[in-house]
């Protein structure tokens, strides 16, 4: 069946349930790849992945290696195969984009991706097997994350072929909130497996090659059941041919950015706030364990919120489009990041008033002091592994004695410390310490005023811990992540000639993880310079430069300018 008889050009009072079965069939198979393959980016790339390769590269290299003065700990290694794996699609996405658009392969470049992706995936229960697991493990997870990245790209730029004009919104949210409630579900059915196993080694790895079997099941009904966009037929040429006329393409395009002045402008707004967006989502585990200290009891309950909030939240930016229109919006999403970032930067620990409120606590017991509760230190923070080899000698004691106690309390005035103490019963009784940089000292600099203020006003007096209040952030990054996001994708497929729709979509993919550093790095060299308050503070100003500018998009003109191209090439089926 083609499409060019499947859609049809509708009215803007036209609604989903207008659509005949077989638009519907076709709208609702593409969404569940967003079903599918949100697996992936939840459980392997935020949840259960990284924190499994860590322990890994624990046991087999301990706290990394160093190479000209840089410490390539886990999380770094970590971090940077995931970034290069994309990087590589986003620099092959255009000329691929080139390809499916004169071949009509944009489905079969989709599967190609999204099966290899998903063999990888699996591949990873088979890590322990190998004579070095971690390696073993992040190989795979490469391969993995080229895979979801590379069929993503032809997956959104089949949106304009299967969607109709005055629907694409409509679809996107659907695709997006589809993802959410997908990866959600898996990863909350991996938490009970994993609780239920006690986190054994077999269950971690069942888990992960879980993900690439979901992934690969649901991808089939996308697969078999959207259809191939047509395209103009061109004489057959090799392959050698198709990149190099794909690359003469691309530089052709480059060059007729002047004609999209419009897309041109809405990708550099896009860009700027979604790779601040991208850079929130990836350290808000990081700020919450560290500047925050919550548990990772909430981080993990957060990741889950966040994913079931995003459902609804989707639709309902959706029906908004529909209300108003895609760019206002849009707009009113992006407000809404910057607000959440603005209250991330208001969060604050309560002031320590009680014993059982202190990192470490130290109970009276026959005579001597007993170390009752103590928090896990990281084995790559260099701050934290000075702090335990300096006080190795209490923390490994099961006993202790006045004197020692003594001495303890005393180490919680070296500087870097990030701890408090506390003594219960005894001699010593009632006394205690705090760091200087513990995360209830909040007068070290001018950002510190605000989440002072609200610790006054607003968490004191309502008894709001931090974990409570990064629950409540994970509610508000789930409300306004799948509207920011998928009226993004469909506002650019508006902008777009159908028939270049892979062409396009590649840049934009491009565009997108070209300047992806910009976020991480700018906030990595101010919080480790200034704090890490100051380096989101700065994310938060790039959301709303990324809003100002995205105010200078005229959509209308956009989109006539598309129709103009297509008109002018005789595409149009």
């Amino acid at each position: 069946m083609s499409l060019s008889n499947i859609i049809k050009k509708r009215n803007s009072k036209s609604v989903f349930s207008s659509l005949s079965r077989a638009e519907k069939k076709i709208i609702r198979a593409w969404c569940m790849y967003d079903w599918a393959n949100s697996a992936f980016f939840t459980s392997i790339v935020s949840a259960i992945m990284p924190i499994y390769f860590v322990g890994l590269y624990r046991d087999s290299l301990g706290s990394g290696f160093v190479i000209f003065n840089f410490q390539f700990s886990a999380t770094v290694v970590w971090a940077l195969t995931g970034a290069l794996g994309t990087f590589l699609v986003a620099l092959s996405s255009p000329v691929f984009g080139v390809i499916a658009d004169r071949s009509g392969i944009k489905k079969k470049l989709m599967a190609i991706f999204c099966i290899s992706g998903c063999l990888a995936t699996i591949m990873l229960f088979f890590s322990s097997y190998s004579s070095s697991p971690w390696l073993f493990s992040l190989a795979f997870y490469f391969l993995g994350a080229i895979g979801a990245a590379g069929a993503n790209v032809f997956y959104n730029s089949l949106l304009p072929h299967i969607a109709p004009e005055n629907l694409l919104d409509d679809v996107s949210s659907r695709g997006y909130a589809y993802g959410y409630l997908g990866g959600g579900l898996l990863l909350l059915f991996h938490l009970i497996i994993l609780v239920f196993f006690d986190y054994s080694d077999l269950a971690i790895r069942s888990c992960l090659a879980s993900v690439g079997i979901w992934w690969f099941g649901w991808a089939l009904w996308t697969l078999k059941v959207v259809p191939e966009p047509e395209y103009k037929k061109t004489r057959k040429i090799g392959i050698s041919k198709s990149i190099a006329r794909a690359v003469r393409q691309i530089k052709s395009t480059a060059g007729e950015f002047r004609q999209f002045k419009q897309l041109l402008i809405f990708l550099i707004a896009f860009v700027i706030f979604n790779d601040a967006i991208a850079t929130c989502l990836g350290i808000a585990g990081a700020y919450g364990l560290d500047v925050l200290r919550i548990s990772p009891e909430t981080a993990t309950l957060t990741i889950l919120i966040v994913q079931f909030v995003a459902f609804p939240g989707s639709l309902f930016f959706s029906f908004l489009a529909k209300k108003l229109d895609t760019k206002r919006s849009l707009s009113i999403a992006v407000i809404g990041w910057g607000l959440i970032a603005i209250m991330a930067l208001g969060f604050a620990p309560l002031n320590l008033d009680k014993h059982d409120q202190y990192d470490y606590q130290l109970s009276y017991d026959q005579n001597q002091y007993v170390l009752e509760f103590y928090p896990t230190l990281s084995e790559t923070n260099k701050n934290e592994i000075e702090w335990s080899n300096i006080n190795s000698d209490y923390l490994d004691k099961e006993f202790l004695e006045i004197e020692n106690v003594n001495n303890f309390i005393a180490n919680f005035d070296t500087p870097d410390c990030k701890f408090s103490i506390s003594v219960d019963g005894g001699p010593l009784d009632g006394q205690n310490s705090i760091c200087d940089k513990h995360p209830t000292f909040l007068n070290q600099n001018i950002l510190d005023q605000w989440p002072n203020f609200l610790r006054k006003i607003l968490w004191q007096p309502l008894s709001l811990n931090q974990d409570t209040q990064f629950l409540i952030m994970g509610i508000f990054v789930g409300m306004f992540m799948g509207g920011a996001q998928a009226l993004g994708r469909s506002l650019f497929a508006y902008m777009t000639p159908k028939s270049r729709s892979g062409e396009f979509f590649g840049f934009f993919s491009l565009s997108w993880r070209s300047v992806s550093v910009l976020g991480p790095l700018s906030y990595a060299i101010l919080a480790g310079f200034y704090s890490p308050r100051v380096g989101l503070s700065f994310l938060g100003l790039q959301i709303f430069i990324g809003l100002y500018i995205l105010k200078f998009v005229n959509v209308s003109e956009g989109r006539k300018v598309a129709l103009e191209q297509e008109k002018a090439k005789h595409i149009i089926q």
